[in-house]
């Protein structure tokens, strides 16, 4: 039969690679509990209606990237292809914002879905580490998610690191910087790439986002957002810009800056890595003020960011940073003759009840090659046992690592094994 393969644009991580996820996922959850974010587990997949009010019709990842499909009653459901509709609509649906003044402090970890070329960080199915706010419209909470994220950066030992901002402002600031930019983009209508000939009418925003070298010449000297912004968002962005001068975090403002989802008003930022070539961003947020309202829930505001950590993973691993990768020792257990076997299992299941890592062959490999598989499995420690170490009680304790070999009463092989430095699983 033919082998079945995994489909384009996905890859398998496997277990001499998960060590490094597991690192930077422990990292995540440990940093966002210093911050008082609490973990939320949303689906994958929802009704694409969340989608098209929530990142918007006209938007690339809605129009053209996402995953969708009839489920059995021919309801439309989509495979998220962002964090953040999906934890507004938990928010919402599970009455988390109903009491006045209400805040929430949310994070999440797990994959996202996107129908695009896959390219390098860049997959079908990808993973990110996401945090929302929702409650708090001061520009301090934009401050903290930045403080967060970049935190997070640092304690994964990703340097060299951009960080650049912009406002969107409030709507009414928005609708006033796309009048702008319809204005001045309309006389270079017919040098724009095709897409963007049509988002100049339905979303003339996301020609800022655009990569295409066509869209990208044509929107150089565009008038900056931050030219039409009201009064309050001038003041909200003023404030988050000294929060951050105060805190010590370097950035820029850069008045081209656009994010790909309708949401966004306000605050948006991005940050960007050394080492990534053309496609440096590893990771970007921002305000998003009307979402709630938009999915039907009470007028809340929110501000939150998302990390791509395949790409987080990539730019580590090119600018030298090593991903600490804590594996417990392993304790590996020979055994030679059949009540050896027995006796064996039993004390393999004594050693995990004790919390240790513990394993053997079952095999009836020659004790040779359960030596061999113990090394070749990465073991600290084996202990040997046969017809002679079960007569006297005892077993044969051998550091793999020196060749030390001594024999061990049966009821004292765990202390022996603390001592040796084998702390036991917590």
């Amino acid at each position: 039969m033919s082998r079945v393969s995994a489909p384009k644009g996905v890859v398998d991580i496997l277990p001499d690679q998960t060590g490094k996820w597991q690192t930077i996922e422990r990292i995540a959850r440990e940093l966002a509990e210093l911050y008082h974010f609490g973990e939320i587990r949303i689906p994958i997949f929802e009704h694409s209606e969340l989608f098209h009010r929530g990142v918007g019709e006209t938007t690339d990842i809605v129009s053209k990237e996402t995953y969708t499909f009839p489920d059995r009653e021919n309801r439309s459901l989509t495979l998220r292809p962002e964090g953040t509709a999906g934890v507004a609509r938990a928010v919402i649906e599970n009455g988390l914002l109903n009491d006045q003044g209400a805040r929430v402090k949310v994070f999440y970890l797990g994959p996202i879905f996107r129908y695009e070329r896959p390219q390098k960080g860049r997959l079908r199915q990808h993973h990110q580490f996401g945090v929302e706010a929702f409650g708090v419209a001061e520009p301090e909470q934009d401050v903290e998610c930045i403080l967060l994220q970049m935190d997070f950066y640092r304690r994964c030992g990703l340097g060299d690191l951009s960080l650049r901002i912009n406002s969107m402002g409030d709507r009414e600031s928005k609708q006033k910087y796309r009048d702008a930019l319809v204005a001045f983009l309309s006389p270079k209508a017919s040098r724009l790439s095709e897409d963007s000939q049509r988002r100049l009418n339905e979303n003339p925003l996301r020609i800022l986002d655009s990569k295409d070298p066509r869209d990208v010449e044509a929107v150089q000297s565009a008038p900056p957002a931050t030219d039409f912004l009201s009064d309050a968002s001038r003041k909200h962005f003023d404030r988050a810009a000294s929060l951050l001068q105060q805190a010590g975090v370097q950035f820029t403002i850069d008045g081209s800056l656009a994010r790909g989802f309708d949401y966004y008003t306000n605050t948006i930022w991005e940050v960007t890595a050394a080492g990534l070539g053309a496609q440096n961003a590893v990771g970007g947020g921002g305000r998003y003020d009307n979402l709630v309202e938009t999915l039907g829930g009470n007028p809340s505001p929110g501000v939150g960011f998302g990390i791509g950590l395949e790409r987080l993973l990539i730019a580590l691993e090119s600018q030298g940073a090593v991903v600490p990768v804590t594996k417990k020792p392993l304790v590996w257990i020979v055994y030679h003759g059949d009540a050896a076997r027995d006796a064996s299992l039993k004390l393999l299941q004594e050693l995990r009840a004790k919390n240790f890592a513990a394993d053997l062959d079952p095999t009836g490999r020659s004790v040779k090659n359960q030596f061999k598989l113990a090394n070749r499995e990465g073991a600290a420690i084996c202990l040997t046992t046969g017809d002679e170490e079960i007569a006297k009680q005892m077993v044969a304790l051998k550091d793999l690592k020196t060749s030390e070999q001594v024999s061990v009463p049966c009821d004292q092989v765990v202390e022996e094994l603390k001592k040796r430095g084998l702390a036991p699983l917590a």
